[in-house]
């Protein structure tokens, strides 16, 4: 089993939001159903539900990451001794997924914090987790470009190519985008800007702007630490144009209907889940500390940031 979860994460990007398989893993040790009857019975019996949203994963396959969370939490709950497997489910569409929390169908949801605000009145579920990162800025925004480009503002962007790192365009990232170019008299970003492309490898991004391939590059503040400390050359070449508040990424949720005991033991068994030599290892390899619990502050940024977009004379719905 441990062998057949290393071969597929040596496969998969380095970007899936560690808090989702911290919250399978930390779910397969508590080993709980949905709702409050859970708690009755043997172990042996117990089932943990997981969804999240294919939002979560914007730059892996959907089928590997599913297949690694399986193994993860199938290794986890064998170590137990729970033989009622642990189960995943992904939802294409955030209404599903709503429609299944409010059915009591799930012990756990993650999925993009954009998302939830969009669904947070009528779901029957509230946040319990985020990742670490979120208080050392790892989530903020930037617009980098060459120091030597001539390029020393926002505004002199105009006519040029600008390469994002991430597969869709309608992300926190473009709407951050969308508002600061308004606020500086801009425009759209479609009309402001020469070209915008899509890179799913922030590294590539970054490479193309260094290389002169693209004029500046969007990137979280986290991707922008770890390749510069891959390759030191980057961080004395670029230089930083914008820089947003602090989004945060991925939430997990924890459905009403789960009884408080649970959610205490899950979000315990989470938030300890690197003190372990095997959490330390996949903190490390996706590039995460620990997780954290949330706080309504952190949804702070993001609210002003979508009241900001709703109020754009352009403004273009999200994909």
């Amino acid at each position: 089993m441990k062998a057949a979860f290393r071969r597929i994460l040596a496969t998969m990007p380095k970007r899936i939001p560690f808090v989702l398989i911290a919250l399978a893993a930390a779910g397969a040790l508590c080993v709980a159903r949905p709702t409050t009857s859970a708690d009755q019975g043997g172990i042996e019996s117990m089932r943990l539900k997981v969804g999240f949203s294919a939002g979560t994963f914007t730059s892996v396959d959907q089928r590997e990451a599913q297949a690694a969370l399986q193994l993860w939490t199938r290794q986890l709950a064998r170590e137990m001794g729970i033989r009622t497997p642990p189960e995943t489910v992904v939802f294409t569409r955030t209404q599903d997924l709503l429609a299944a929390v409010n059915r009591g169908e799930l012990s756990v949801v993650n999925l993009p914090a954009i998302d939830y605000l969009d669904i947070r009145t009528s779901a029957r579920m509230s946040p319990s987790l985020v990742a670490a990162g979120y208080h050392e800025n790892k989530y903020r925004y930037l617009i980098v470009a060459r120091r030597d480009s001539g390029i020393t503002s926002i505004p002199k962007l105009r006519g040029r190519s600008l390469v994002m790192a991430t597969r869709k365009i309608y992300t926190v990232g473009y709407i951050w985008l969308s508002v600061l170019l308004s606020k500086k008299g801009c425009g759209e970003p479609s009309k402001f800007l020469g070209e915008i492309k899509e890179s799913i490898s922030p590294s590539k991004a970054l490479l193309n702007v260094y290389f002169r391939k693209h004029d500046a590059a969007m990137l979280s503040r986290g991707a922008l630490e770890t390749s510069i400390a891959l390759n030191p050359q980057l961080g004395r070449q670029l230089t930083i144009l914008a820089e947003s508040e602090n989004f945060p990424g991925v939430i997990t949720c924890i459905p009403h209907n789960v009884s408080k005991n649970l959610r205490h033991r899950i979000e315990e068994k989470t938030t300890r889940l690197h003190e372990s030599s095997v959490g330390k290892q996949m903190f490390t390899l996706f590039q995460m500390d620990r997780a954290v619990p949330f706080q309504p502050s952190y949804l702070s940024g993001l609210e002003d940031l979508v009241r900001d977009w709703n109020r754009l004379p352009a403004k273009r719905g999200r994909k």
